[in-house]
Formats: C-alpha cells, structure tokens, sequence
C-alpha cells in the first residue's frame, strides 16, 4: 500500500474523469489524502471522501486568502467536520505569490490562527511553505505539533532543523527531475519522509496532469536515490502516513 499524503482531486481539471483517477489509485492500491481549500473546496472533499472509502479528507485555506470572512468560514467548517477529517491543511506561508511586507504579516498572522485551530481540535497539519521555508520553521519549532512540510522545497540544512523538532517533510513526484529535491532525498532519512503527488500539479512530465497513481514514481526514484529497494520505501513511507494522521486501516 502506498498513501499520497497531498492531492487536489475535488479541482476542476478532475471534473470528466475524477471517478476513473480514483479508481486507478484503487487498482494500485493507493490511498489519496485529499486537501480541500476554502469553503468550496472543503465541501466537495467531504462529499469525495464519503464517496470513495480510498480518499481521505484534509481541509485547509489558501495562504493568499485575506478575506476575513472566507478564514472565519473555512475555520468554521473545519470545526463542523472535525470528526470527518484526518488533518488540517493545506495552510501555512506563501513569499513566490506575496511580495509585500504588509501581505506577508497578514500571511503569518492567519497562519497563527490555523496553527491555534489545530491545537484546539487536535488535528495535525499539513503546511504550505512556498519561498517561505525559513519563517514557517521559526514558526512552528515553537510548537510542539505534527507537521508534514508539503512538497518542501527547502534547503536540507532547512529540512534537517525541521525534522529534529518532528516534522515529516513530504517529497512529490517531482522528484523525478528536480536535482533540488533529489539532492534532498539524499540527505533525509526514509524515517522522515512522507509521499506526495499533489495532483494535479508537479506532474512528472511538466505541463501535464498528475494523479494519485504516479505516486509510485516517488516510490521508485527514492529507492533509486537511496539505491534500497523500493518495498522498503513503501513500508517506511506508508508507516509514517498512518501514524501521522491516525489512520485505522
């Protein structure tokens, strides 16, 4: 078994054959842990995750939204649903999109707000760092919280502060031709790595469509990277899914 701990299949570009990708997963023995994004978004994951008994449900909000109401509401169905989700997130930093001072204080003080609403309920995160890598880990080692770091794109030197005080850095199939992230890969234990296709994007061939299935591609190119067969990546992997996010199977 192999769990793809990010995906967007609730998105538009699954909207003519969602129930086929699913099923592919299926046959490959995938489970997809679906991140649905503001109010909208929440609500068509909780239907998916309902749906199919392969896809499980965390709920989060864009780092750009500054809409105050659009926070309230996304917190407010995180609450409705806190029995039917594994994790919160995606949340967390964004500096590629958000340039200013001013819009990157708001980012940091909605990231707060979300870091506190997985404290109260209970619930680990599933966090966005992008360009951000540096503030999110000063933020969060001053936590004690389960954390992935979605598809990090950090130095290793970053990702080695971050996996000393427990975060699981979570490595997408981009890594099939990013040298960053293989680079990576090489300096990270299996113990601290968790799988990712965050479909549908950073497919394996760019320009293209990712799914859940191409998740083995990560499976393979770390056994290939770490030169240990790819059973045992899967094992490791998929041992660190379940335990991050309480997962009875």
């Amino acid at each position: 078994m192999l769990i793809d701990v990010h995906a967007h299949l609730d998105l538009p570009q699954f909207d003519s054959d969602r129930g086929e990708v699913i099923e592919r997963a299926r046959r490959e023995e995938i489970l997809v842990i679906n991140s649905g994004m503001g109010p909208e978004g929440i609500e068509k994951t909780i239907s998916l995750s309902k749906k199919y008994d392969n896809v499980f449900s965390t709920l989060g909000l864009s780092p750009r939204e500054f809409r105050k109401g659009v926070i309230d509401k996304t917190k407010e169905l995180i609450g409705k649903y806190r029995n039917e989700i594994v994790g919160i997130g995606e949340v967390g930093l964004d500096y590629y999109w958000v340039k200013d001072p001013s819009g990157r204080g708001k980012e940091l003080e909605n990231f707060d707000e979300f870091i506190e609403l997985s404290r109260e309920l209970n619930l680990p995160l599933v966090v966005h760092s992008r360009d951000a890598e540096g503030d999110v880990i000063d933020r969060l080692k001053k936590e004690d919280l389960p954390v992935i770091l979605h598809s990090f794109s950090g130095s290793p030197e970053q990702a080695e502060v971050a996996v000393s005080f427990g975060c699981l850095i979570s490595i997408p199939v981009s890594l099939v031709y990013s040298k960053r992230k293989q680079k990576l890969v090489e300096n990270l234990s299996l113990e601290s790595m968790v799988l990712e296709t965050d479909a549908p994007y950073l497919s394996p061939i760019p320009k293209t469509r990712n799914e859940p299935v191409n998740i083995k591609l990560t499976r393979d190119e770390i056994a290939k990277i770490k030169n240990i067969d790819r059973e045992i990546v899967e094992e490791i992997t998929t041992k660190n899914a379940k335990e991050f996010f309480d997962l009875k199977l």
